[in-house]
């Protein structure tokens, strides 16, 4: 009970769940569970994958087929990606099926990094063109932008095993291993200088 009083006013955690009518929806809830709302509400169609940005003022999502079930090792880039803010009002989809796969928030949340077999894409968001492109250095999924917008983690398997966590310079573009076992979907701590 202590905990949950501790956690409940620090923000909202976003979550894919099935709704009522079985099918999946975008919930966010406060992090000792209460106060949970639908964000999406849209019988018609799935969502998954949902990201919110590091102000918590905007949200992505990916959007398929209501027929169609996320895979748990390419749901981010399964359907299109949707952005809208936060309680999930003003929502926009942004490129077409399968195009901005893996996308991640900058710190600022103007701009979006992607990743694709032919590499990382920095986007921005209001107008949806590229603005940088990189080599993705044996990086090939969840990738994610560091709250100090210095690196992106991301699962490589370019560095001994099949599966490992590992980081890139988002200036220099140059990369290594932050765990060697066989392991996926890091994330950033605030500081951005540990990650999960």
């Amino acid at each position: 009970d202590a905990l949950a009083t501790e956690v409940r006013p620090l923000g909202w955690i976003a979550f894919a769940a099935r709704s009522e009518r079985g099918d999946w929806d975008i919930f966010a809830c406060r992090p000792d569970g209460s106060d949970k709302r639908n964000l999406t509400n849209s019988p018609d169609t799935n969502e998954g994958y949902p990201l919110l940005s590091r102000d918590g003022k905007k949200l992505l999502w990916r959007r398929i087929p209501r027929g169609e079930n996320f895979d748990g090792n390419h749901h981010g880039a399964q359907g299109v990606l949707v952005i809208a803010d936060s309680d999930g009002t003003h929502a926009r989809e942004l490129g077409g099926d399968g195009e901005l796969p893996w996308a991640s928030w900058s710190p600022d949340g103007t701009q979006i990094a992607t990743l694709a077999v032919k590499g990382i894409s920095i986007v921005d968001v209001a107008t949806g063109k590229v603005v940088r492109t990189m080599k993705r250095n044996g990086f090939f999924q969840q990738l994610t932008w560091s709250p100090d917008g210095k690196w992106f983690s991301g699962v490589s398997n370019g560095f001994g095993a099949s599966w490992q966590d590992a980081r890139m310079n988002v200036e220099t573009g140059e990369a290594n291993a932050v765990s060697l076992e066989d392991c996926c979907t890091p994330d950033w701590f605030p500081d951005s200088r540990h990650f999960i």
